[in-house]
């Protein structure tokens, strides 16, 4: 049960950052229509690419390796995504255009989940300190 909790909760997060990932690029194009197909596509992938985030709870290769691994797998889940969105225009017509703005848009959740963590650890830092003054 533990192990279907731990892929709901990859999953769900996978959506939330999907989610910020499809606002952010709607914010800097000035806006982009999307249908309930585009959106239940976008819900449904998102997730995927939380589970596939699962890779670096495991210890199979390094780090670096790792991170290859999931941006290669993000890039065709998104390219997938696409087209089952049928936003295929934007990907055909302008690939380099499209690999890069993935690759931006990887790097800034990236940094969101960078800085939850800084927040976290920092929240976990106080809280041990305020126990060991007790």
């Amino acid at each position: 049960m533990n192990k279907l909790i731990k892929i709901i909760r990859y999953f769900l997060i996978g959506v939330f950052l999907g989610s910020f990932s499809f606002l952010t690029i709607g914010l800097f194009r000035g806006g982009i229509e999307a249908d309930v197909q585009g959106i239940v596509s976008l819900f449904f992938f998102s997730g995927l690419i939380g589970i596939v985030s699962m890779i670096f709870g495991t210890e199979w290769f390094n780090f670096p390796i790792r991170l290859l691994i999931h941006m290669i797998l993000t890039l065709c889940i998104v390219g997938i995504m696409m087209l089952s969105a049928g936003w295929q225009s934007f990907m055909i017509n302008r690939t380099v255009s499209f690999v890069i703005t993935v690759m931006i848009i990887y790097g800034l959740v990236w940094l969101v989940m960078y800085l939850s963590d800084i927040v976290g650890t920092k929240k976990i830092n106080d809280a041990i300190r305020k126990r060991k003054s007790k």
